[in-house]
């Protein structure tokens, strides 16, 4: 700062460039620090000093143990119906078994996985899985729409090449 004051005396100062726009720097600097310093002081005077206060929460929530355990009750018995339901779904229907149903047909669409799903959304999608698995493991192909049951001779080139 000193040294841009002392340079403003010299002759000819205003026409050096560089000194200009350190001037306007500083400037700029100073006006800011005392827009901030304003600033400051209506926060101050509309808030208060920074004082840190604690607050205290009275703990007004109790627990009911009666409402739990029923909560629980009811929590842990729907949970074991719908494993029954879980259990009884996967027992009757099994991915396996569709595979064996599916590895005796030559050819099959997804219209004809529907029907020998019984239209049934879960069978549909176990029977589904299943041709995906022949499909995996070079049974069928699937061309155009159909599953094609590849014959021992193309199975024999399809896994080699």
């Amino acid at each position: 700062m000193t040294f841009l004051k002392s340079k403003e005396l010299l002759p000819n100062s205003n026409n050096d460039k560089e000194f200009r726009k350190h001037r306007e720097i500083i400037y700029e600097t100073i006006e800011n620090y005392d827009v901030i310093k304003k600033a400051q002081e209506i926060i101050k005077k509309d808030f208060g000093e920074d004082k840190k206060k604690t607050i205290r929460v009275k703990n007004k929530a109790s627990i009911e143990k009666e409402i739990i355990e029923n909560q629980l009750v009811k929590f842990f018995d729907d949970y074991i119906t719908k494993q029954k339901k879980l259990e009884i779904i996967r027992d009757t229907y099994r991915v396996e078994d569709a595979i064996e149903m599916l590895e005796k047909k030559d050819e099959f669409n997804i219209l004809d996985l529907f029907e020998y799903s019984q239209h049934k959304k879960m069978n549909f999608l176990v029977m589904f899985l299943a041709s995906l698995i022949l499909v995996n493991r070079g049974f069928f192909k699937y061309e155009k729409g159909l599953f094609i049951k590849l014959s021992s001779q193309n199975l024999g080139s399809d896994l080699n090449g």
